[in-house]
């Protein structure tokens, strides 16, 4: 019961912290215009030096400079664009990639790091199946192999007390569309809003929380057990934690089951009290946002191929 009275008493102090919060944007930035390239999917790099960004069907990885302004090839390879990673220093991108034989046909998967300066490519494992990776407390490497976590220390491992170090070995996948958390060598398989179709799991960057989206059910976040914390609704695809974990990102897209007719992006608040619309734009369908590290940038794509730097205020 004590464990209870302060679970209900933390959610409470929580909600009235985040209710003084306030997110607006002072602008929004192209970045890339078609002409140069039809890109998706950006990501900046943790030092906010790089914006990384693929093609159609994840193919290949390109960067855009933030000094000299240019767009940089980084790989042709395919897959590479999938949930790509950074390490935590900056110095390296982590991929899996596809390899095929002379017909097409899917042979094997490999998970790559490649030095961004240098250009050098290492193959940390080739495998049947491999899951994208995944980038714990920005220093520990996961992803699965066959149903079976793998977790590397990179180069770019930090100090970390023993607390964040065993939240650190926390992972969540979707496997047989059931939410599935790794901790401790141990495997946990979750179904929150019960039997379904598990998409988009996340943890919160204290390692404390899961988002996560049941196609039919919506998006909710819940603990490491499965404890549903907060249900924040249904028709948000895609969402993403700020990286201070106060604020969720997603897009609301409508479609008509052929191709998109809409797509805006929006923040909520992580307790679910607040919901702003952060894009509003006739004629273009704002697509799959991303933070910034340091919380104070959204980047997108459109659906023509542009890539777009959203700048934020964020303030109590």
């Amino acid at each position: 019961m004590k464990k209870i009275s302060y679970y209900f008493l933390s959610v409470i102090l929580l909600s009235s912290f985040l209710q003084a919060q306030k997110l607006s944007v002072l602008e929004t930035v192209k970045v890339t215009d078609p002409s140069q390239g039809e890109f998706y999917f950006p990501k900046m790099s943790p030092d906010g030096s790089k914006l990384f960004f693929t093609s159609a069907g994840y193919k290949g990885l390109w960067y855009y400079d933030m000094q000299t302004k240019k767009i940089v090839p980084f790989t042709e390879e395919p897959g590479a664009g999938y949930e790509y990673q950074f390490s935590g220093d900056s110095k390296s991108v982590y991929y899996r990639v596809n390899n095929f034989d002379k017909n097409g046909l899917r042979l094997s998967q490999s998970m790559i790091q490649k030095n961004i300066a240098a250009k050098k490519r290492q193959v940390l494992e080739t495998s049947s199946e491999l899951s994208a990776p995944r980038m714990l407390m920005g220093s520990k490497l996961a992803y699965t192999s066959n149903n079976k976590i793998v977790l590397k220390e990179t180069a770019a491992a930090l100090r970390k007390s023993n607390t964040q170090k065993a939240l650190s070995d926390a992972a969540v996948y979707i496997e047989d569309q059931k939410l599935v958390l790794y901790s401790n060598g141990s495997k946990k398989t979750m179904t929150p809003l019960g039997e379904g179709s598990y998409i988009w799991p996340s943890l919160s960057p204290d390692g404390t929380r899961i988002l996560c989206t049941e196609v039919r059910k919506g998006t909710f976040i819940s603990d490491l057990d499965g404890n549903v914390l907060v249900n924040l609704g249904s028709e948000m695809a895609s969402p993403k934690w700020s990286p201070d974990g106060k604020w969720i990102t997603y897009m609301v897209e409508r479609d008509n089951g052929v191709e998109y007719t809409a797509s805006d992006i929006y923040a909520v608040s992580s307790d679910g009290r607040q919901k702003i619309q952060l894009t509003a734009t006739d004629g273009t369908l704002e697509m799959y946002p991303e933070w910034g590290p340091d919380g104070k940038s959204i980047l997108f794509h459109s659906d023509k191929g542009a890539i777009y730097l959203m700048k934020l205020k964020n303030e109590q």
